[in-house]
């Protein structure tokens, strides 16, 4: 009865290796860069914030040098060593009702963050990748706005990331 069961867990964790590796799912470092090999020390240049949230700013280019560095494709030095210069806009960033209640009492908020990042060539300053304006939204409850603000962050970061990495 022991062996039989062991077979199973067996059988069940080979199946469930041959599920995960056949539905796509593989590391992030091994996911192609579209910038080219000529653009692998990269530095961000400047970050574009026009709302009045200042903790917004810092908290992008930390998520995006340790986004960057987890996934192991590109190299960060000095913005006058690089190949490539990285930009972020800041769109927009807001929180507002999403459900009210029968009094007209705020029930459910939206966090909304509207992005759109740039890679230059530090040499020429041509663009050779564009996001276009990217958008995160999540919903939350009244006492969950800081967590919900970092998780929008966050998700953005990732987002861009991803988007930098498909060959658009």
């Amino acid at each position: 009865m022991i062996a039989t069961n062991s077979v199973k867990r067996l059988l069940l964790l080979l199946c469930l290796v041959f599920f995960v590796s056949g539905c796509g799912y593989h590391n992030s470092e091994s996911e192609p860069n579209t910038l080219s090999e000529k653009f692998h020390e990269v530095a961000i240049s400047e970050v574009t914030n026009p709302t009045l949230e200042r903790w917004l700013e810092p908290r992008l280019r930390g998520d995006l040098r340790d986004e960057i560095t987890r996934r192991g494709q590109l190299v960060w030095v000095e913005k006058s060593k690089a190949e490539a210069l990285i930009s972020l806009k800041i769109i927009s960033f807001s929180n507002n009702s999403r459900v009210l209640g029968n009094n007209d009492e705020t029930l459910k908020y939206n966090s909304i963050l509207k992005v759109q990042m740039k890679v230059t060539d530090a040499a020429d300053g041509h663009i050779i990748w564009n996001s276009g304006t990217v958008e995160v939204t999540e919903s939350y409850y009244e006492d969950e706005e800081d967590t919900t603000q970092d998780l929008v962050v966050e998700l953005m970061i990732r987002r861009l990331v991803d988007r930098m990495n498909q060959a658009y």
